[in-house]
């Protein structure tokens, strides 16, 4: 099974992606025929992000958010395979590298922050080309898979480290070195490994390591995202310098202020943000999932 994946990620690779975006179109229709658990939490998060829209502007954004999320998975042959250069060629325009040159005129080690927002993937590949970079990620159980992903994702020079407690040790060593480590910051961390703040008006469970990175290293924070570019044209890259609230000595203070960004950007590439995923699964004081069914 494995094999046959790898091979089919091999072909996506070979075709342009004008035409992977134009399939994605069809293929998502397909895949409503079938109403999935995933189109149930999809509906859940659009409501709690977009409580001023009405139900048929929310399913719109639901329509388009699939045909981008088939996107990104037709994406994976360029993230698995594509050259440096090939990438580089697609990347139609790079928004405040000045953020990144300031941030390591003064030697300090830059943190790189991010969300599930576009194409995460590609931004990793690009930040590699531009920095000795670390990143977290969630590996997968099986082993094999877990190589061929590393293989990938680390064939610019970048590495990739498995959250965990040794990926702390290993992101502070980085920082620390003056060099770049990235994260994701809308990833749900278990108890007592993050603190509830507000993310579109809603408590969610945030992780504290990019405060404790922050606070331990002296770093400077790089806001990241890489959104999808219409017609198949390519990708866009933004680099952002965090706000000075993002350094603050409190950490409901500094979270507050990434979640905020964070926010703000998914309202400007509303379709592109990964909806299905249960952000706000856990709440505060043992409270009820949204996601959970009332019949």
């Amino acid at each position: 099974m494995l094999f046959l994946a790898r091979l089919l990620i091999r072909l996506l690779a070979l075709l342009p992606l004008k035409l992977l975006y134009g399939l994605a179109v069809p293929l998502a229709a397909l895949g409503r025929l079938r109403r999935s658990r995933k189109a149930r939490i999809i509906d859940t998060n659009l409501a709690l992000a977009f409580p001023e829209s009405n139900d048929e502007e929310r399913q719109a954004l639901r329509r388009a958010h699939e045909v981008e999320m088939i996107r990104l998975a037709l994406e994976t042959g360029a993230v698995w395979h594509w050259p440096a250069r090939r990438i580089e060629s697609r990347i139609r325009s790079v928004e405040g590298l000045e953020a990144l040159e300031q941030a390591r005129a003064d030697g300090r080690g830059v943190l790189f922050l991010s969300g599930h927002l576009g194409n995460w993937e590609i931004l990793t590949l690009y930040l590699s080309l531009q920095v000795p970079l670390v990143a977290l990620y969630k590996a997968p159980r099986d082993a094999r898979l877990q190589r061929a992903i590393t293989d990938s994702r680390e064939r610019f020079g970048g590495r990739l480290v498995a959250s965990g407690s040794p990926a702390m040790r290993t992101l502070l060593r980085q920082l620390r070195q003056g060099q770049g480590a990235g994260l994701l910051i809308d990833q749900q961390p278990k108890q007592g490994e993050g603190r509830f703040v507000d993310f579109f008006g809603h408590p969610a469970l945030t992780m504290t390591l990019p405060y404790r990175l922050s606070q331990r290293t002296g770093c400077r924070i790089v806001l990241s995202e890489c959104t999808r570019e219409p017609g198949g044209r390519g990708w866009a890259i933004r680099l952002e310098a965090a706000p000075e609230a993002a350094y603050s000595e409190d950490s409901e203070t500094a979270l507050t202020t990434l979640n905020d960004w964070l926010a703000e950007r998914v309202k400007a590439h509303p379709a592109q943000y990964l909806w299905r995923y249960k952000r706000f699964d856990l709440q505060p004081d043992n409270g009820p999932s949204p996601y959970r069914r009332r019949d």
